[in-house]
Order: C-alpha cells, then structure tokens, then sequence
C-alpha cells in the first residue's frame, strides 16, 4: 500500500502543495524544476508505462515573473487512487512526518531566515490546514486565516522547526544544509 517510504511521503507532501488533477491527469506545477524532476522520478518508478507530459509556462506581462513548469501523466487508475489523500483525512507515522512536511515546505512554504525566523506554509482551503495542524501538533504550530487573500497560513513554533530542521533537511529541496 502506498506510501510506505519518506520518498513517498515527501512526494504525497510536494503533491498535496503543488499538485493539481483533472478527469483523467495528475501532475505537479512549480517555477522550481528541481522540484519537478523529483516529481518526475516519482511518475517512472511509479507509472513506467506512462507518458509524461510537460508544458512550459513563459513569464508574459506583470503577472508571471518566472517559468512555470507543468509535469503530468494521463492515468484516471492513478487520479483515484490519489484523489482520496486530497479529500480525506489520512495519518502519518511519526518517522515519515519530516518527510511529508519537507515536502509541504517545498511545494507552500516559506522561509525566512531574518531577524525572526519565520516557517510558514500557505494552504488553499481550510480541511488541508486542519488536517496538517492534527499531524504536527497544536503546540508545534499555529494556524491563521487570512481573509483578504482567501488562504489559511500554518506557522511553525521556533521550538518546533529547530527540532525538526535536520531531518528535514535529508529530503527537501529548499532547505539544504549550510556548507560552510
């Protein structure tokens, strides 16, 4: 049964972030093509028979100031076996839940590393950040919504993110080590 890896559980975090379906396609959107090649890894090892698809978005007028990448497979098997992890709630086992909030942070979330670390993750509808408040905790995150822009943002607590920082750094992405 699927996920049963941190790799799976990341892809499940980037997906519920980033991810969009439609009738008969899954696939990912994202101005970050590191982010799409792993998406992309995931879609081979998983769907081999498969067809990936891309489209490339080009920056036009003041809207889009970055490429934005569309990868994407045509499967209605694999949009029903996903969609439920959308729609419902699901649990994560405690050793995989760095995994899936790396990828929650490399699909939503923001970092910002001035005066005030800030770690926040932007969500669409308001079952996604509930149900992201019940995994990591109440105490570990806070949770607001911001009417004027239609978004729930989940905090992470100081506390909290520098607990988690170095495992979260073996899966995502944006949060790589420092090297110096």
């Amino acid at each position: 049964m699927w996920p049963k890896t941190a790799e799976d559980f990341y892809i499940l975090g980037l997906w519920l972030a980033d991810g969009y379906w439609w009738s008969s396609s899954i696939g990912l959107s994202s101005t970050d093509m590191r982010l799409i090649r792993r998406f992309e890894s995931f879609l081979k090892r998983h769907l081999p028979n498969c067809i990936i698809k891309y489209r490339l978005y080009k920056p036009v007028g003041r809207k889009r100031k970055q490429v934005a990448y569309h990868l994407y497979v045509n499967n209605r098997a694999f949009v029903r076996f996903l969609l439920p992890f959308k729609e419902k709630n699901f649990t994560v086992p405690d050793k995989f839940l760095p995994a899936y909030l790396a990828g929650r942070i490399d699909g939503d979330g923001s970092v910002d590393k001035g005066a005030r670390l800030r770690v926040r993750i932007a969500y669409g509808n308001q079952d996604d950040a509930i149900r992201d408040v019940s995994l990591f905790g109440k105490t570990n995150v806070s949770l607001y919504h911001y009417d004027s822009a239609g978004t729930w943002v989940l905090y992470l607590k100081r506390k909290f993110w520098d607990e988690v920082l170095p495992e979260l750094q073996k899966y995502s992405v944006k949060l790589l080590p420092r090297r110096d």
